[in-house]
C-alpha cells in the first residue's frame, strides 16, 4: 500500500520583499531588495555595495560600503552606515616594488558620539626609514583624530569619499615625506549602527526618489574624465564598444564625443 504523500509547506508564500535603501546622505536610493516573514526579521541585515552605484561616481568604485537596517516602513527598510573597506585588488595596485606601505590603526570618536575604527594607508614612492614610517603614522593618526572627531559622522563620510580629507592630509605630510597616496583603507564601527536621520514618509521617498532618477539620466555628462585613471576610462570605452587605444588625452575625447553623440541623438 502507498504511503500517503505529505504536505509540503511552501517557504516562501508567506514572505514579503522589502526594499534597502541607503541613509539620506546618498538620497535613500534603493540598494537591494530582500525577503522576509516579517519586518521584524529585516532589521539587523547587512547589505554591501560598491560606493560608485550610489554616487554615480566611477571613480569611488574601490569602497565597498557596509549598511545595517535599523528600521522597517511597510514595504522600505531603512540603513544605518556600517563601515567600509577598499578592495583588495585596489590596495595591491597601489603597493609596487621599492614603494613603501604606512598602515595605521586608531580609534576616535565623532561629534555625535559614535566610535570608529580607522585604518588609513599611505603609499610613498621609496623606501623609507623606520623612524619616517613612525612620524607619518603619528601625524596621520593626530590629523585624522583632530579633523573627524569635530564633524559627525555624516559629514566625516563626505570629507572622505569626496577626496578633501585625503588631499588635506598628503599636504600636511609633505613636511615629512612626500606621499603618492593617502586612502581611509577601513572604517568600522565600534558603536551600534544607528540612522542618521528619521526616514522619510512614502510619499517623501517617492519624491526623493524620482528626484534622484532624474540626476542619474544626467550622470555620464558630468563625468570627470580627467580625475580618471587610464584603466578606468579603458574601462568605460570597453562598456560602450569603443576603441581603448591611444594616450589618456585621446581616451578622453573619444568618451567626450561619445557623450555629445548620444545628447544629439
Amino acid at each position: 500500500m502507498a504511503k500517503p504523500q505529505r504536505k509540503t509547506k511552501d517557504r516562501w508564500k508567506g514572505k514579503a520583499w522589502y526594499s534597502l535603501h541607503a541613509p539620506a546622505m546618498f538620497n535613500y536610493a534603493v540598494m537591494a531588495w530582500t525577503p522576509a516573514d516579517s519586518p521584524e526579521a529585516v532589521t539587523g541585515r547587512v547589505a554591501e555595495i560598491s560606493l560608485d552605484r550610489l554616487s554615480g561616481d566611477f571613480a569611488q568604485k574601490n569602497y565597498i560600503v557596509r549598511f545595517r537596517v535599523g528600521e522597517v516602513r511597510g514595504p522600505n527598510a531603512f540603513t544605518a552606515f556600517d563601515g567600509h573597506r577598499l578592495t583588495s585588488d585596489y590596495k595591491r595596485a597601489l603597493t609596487r616594488r621599492r614603494n613603501t606601505r604606512v598602515d595605521c590603526n586608531f580609534i576616535l570618536t565623532t561629534a555625535d558620539d559614535v566610535r570608529l575604527r580607522l585604518k588609513p594607508m599611505l603609499v610613498v614612492d621609496n623606501r623609507i626609514r623606520g623612524s619616517q614610517e613612525k612620524l607619518l603614522r603619528a601625524r596621520t593618526t593626530a590629523l585624522v583624530s583632530e579633523t573627524l572627531s569635530g564633524l559627525s559622522l555624516a559629514e566625516g563620510l563626505k570629507r572622505i569619499y569626496s577626496g578633501e580629507l585625503a588631499r588635506e592630509l598628503a599636504k600636511e605630510l609633505r613636511i615629512i615625506y612626500l606621499t603618492r597616496r593617502v586612502e581611509i583603507a577601513k572604517i568600522e564601527l565600534l558603536s551600534p549602527a544607528v540612522l542618521m536621520d528619521v526616514p522619510p514618509s512614502e510619499e517623501e521617498l517617492e519624491r526623493i526618489l524620482a528626484g534622484e532618477e532624474a540626476e542619474d539620466d544626467e550622470a555620464d555628462a558630468k563625468i570627470d574624465y580627467e580625475s580618471l585613471t587610464v584603466p578606468e576610462l579603458k574601462e568605460l570605452l570597453k562598456a560602450q564598444g569603443l576603441p581603448v587605444s591611444g594616450r589618456k588625452a585621446d581616451l578622453i575625447e573619444r568618451l567626450s564625443s561619445a557623450g555629445s553623440n548620444e545628447e544629439e541623438e
